[in-house]
């Protein structure tokens, strides 16, 4: 019997240290690190060409548009905008591009911004105004670009940006970044596109994931962080064996009271 609770004092000793993450691997701007290969900040490892794919607009999207002229105030049918960042929703405020992909302006009538990236829209909708304001100055945002980052990050949830350039790093920190637990290496995306859901899976190990047309995301991407193994571990593997281990220590104490 005391063979037995050896042994299992080993396994779960075991179990405990295969379940940790070194500290040296997770706390940052350490005084001694200790870590090999350390790079110099002003060293230039290398250069990555972005795959930045530019988002066109589709009907169902909420702009936000502010226009700036030369026309005075009282004239300038647009001057005050449309979307206010305070208390009220901007995107109910904002225009909605209907089924053809159209925007409806005061006195300008439709114009169509369908399958136009967000400068290309700015042009036209510059272009549209100038017969109508003097030397307009156009600011127009999208405000319906939302994404989803479940999993192993500090707050899961539905989030949303008005800028049109995120990327799967700058999406994870607004979840509040990585959990202690997450999977760096397993980094799941799921986009919705043309009635597919489509799946993708890459590593913010590898830094030629910057070169990746995927790392910039699009409205309604779905980012999910799996878990390391070392989780499973500590919450499922440690609990038991030390559940069993409990039992196995009474039944001997009352195996060894009886003797």
């Amino acid at each position: 019997m005391r063979k037995t609770l050896i042994a299992f004092y080993i396994l779960i000793g075991l179990v405990f240290f295969s379940s940790c993450v070194s500290q040296k691997k997770v706390v940052l701007l350490q005084n001694d690190p200790e870590v090999k290969q350390q790079s110099n900040a002003d060293q230039l490892l290398k250069t990555f060409d972005l795959k930045q794919t530019a988002y066109t607009l589709k009907p169902g999207d909420v702009l936000s548009l502010k226009v700036q002229s030369t026309t005075p105030t009282e004239y300038n049918f647009l001057s005050t905008g449309t979307a206010t960042f305070g208390a009220t929703d901007p995107v109910l405020d904002g225009y909605t591009l209907d089924a053809e992909g159209n925007i409806l302006l005061p006195a300008v009538g439709k114009v169509n911004l369908s399958g136009l990236s967000m400068p290309e829209a700015r042009i036209k909708v510059t272009e549209a105004l100038k017969p109508f304001l003097t030397d307009p100055t156009v600011n127009l945002r999208l405000l319906t670009f939302r994404y989803t980052v479940v999993g192993e990050v500090a707050s899961q949830g539905q989030f949303t940006t008005y800028q049109d350039n995120i990327n799967v790093i700058e999406a994870i920190a607004s979840a509040g970044g990585f959990s202690p637990y997450s999977n760096r290496g397993q980094i799941k995306l799921i986009r919705y596109e043309s009635g597919q859901a489509k799946l993708y899976t890459f590593s913010l190990l590898d830094n030629q994931t910057l070169a990746q047309a995927n790392f910039f995301l699009q409205p309604n991407d779905m980012i999910v962080v799996d878990p390391l193994p070392a989780k499973n571990v500590r919450e499922n593997l440690l609990t038991n064996v030390g559940f069993g281990l409990s039992i196995l220590t009474s039944i001997s104490l009352l195996v060894f009271r009886f003797l």
